[in-house]
């Protein structure tokens, strides 16, 4: 985007500091913010928030960086991993939780969000498959890890509207002057 998405300030709040607050709604706990190293843009609006901010190692590789730092700040007593991005800066605390409630009915496997009958994000992933998921590479965010366990994956469907992200400059909201 030529720009820091997640400092992308929607409405006068930064898309990082929308999805920890709705984090902080739910369940989740504890919250962890994969950024780039260096990211003290970052870095201080996640402490202020409670969050604890962590870094991935390589992160021009893409998002398989991120999910592998976040997957090794896991405590040993985690049931499983939420990844929730920034760029999804409509969901609310009842969306997390019903994928949060979905994974608590059986903590195992992967509960992934749908849309309008489209997978997307945030996804679950048991700790099963943090094992597969620290082999992840490049940009796969952990659709390989789906894809090869798709017989696991359990959805819950959430409102698309809420659900959209922001991944190009067309999709950010006008600016208003």
């Amino acid at each position: 985007m030529g720009f820091p998405k997640h400092l992308y300030a929607l409405e006068g709040v930064p898309l990082l500091e929308r999805v920890v607050r709705v984090l902080l709604g739910t369940a989740a706990t504890p919250i962890r913010v994969v950024l780039r190293p260096g990211d003290r843009a970052g870095a201080e609006p996640a402490k202020s928030l409670r969050a604890t901010p962590i870094f991935a190692e390589n992160a021009d590789e893409g998002r398989a960086a991120s999910i592998r730092a976040a997957v090794r700040a896991t405590r040993s007593d985690t049931s499983g991993l939420l990844v929730a991005l920034a760029d999804q800066p409509f969901l609310e605390p009842a969306d997390l939780d019903a994928l949060i409630s979905e994974f608590g009915r059986a903590a195992q496997g992967i509960v992934r969000a749908r849309y309008a009958g489209e997978p997307g994000t945030p996804v679950i992933f048991s700790r099963a498959h943090f094992p597969e998921l620290l082999r992840l590479e490049g940009r796969d965010g952990g659709r390989r890890v789906i894809a090869a366990n798709a017989d696991e994956v359990r959805f819950v469907d959430l409102d698309p509207v809420r659900g959209r992200d922001l991944d190009t400059p067309e999709d950010l909201p006008a600016r208003k002057t």
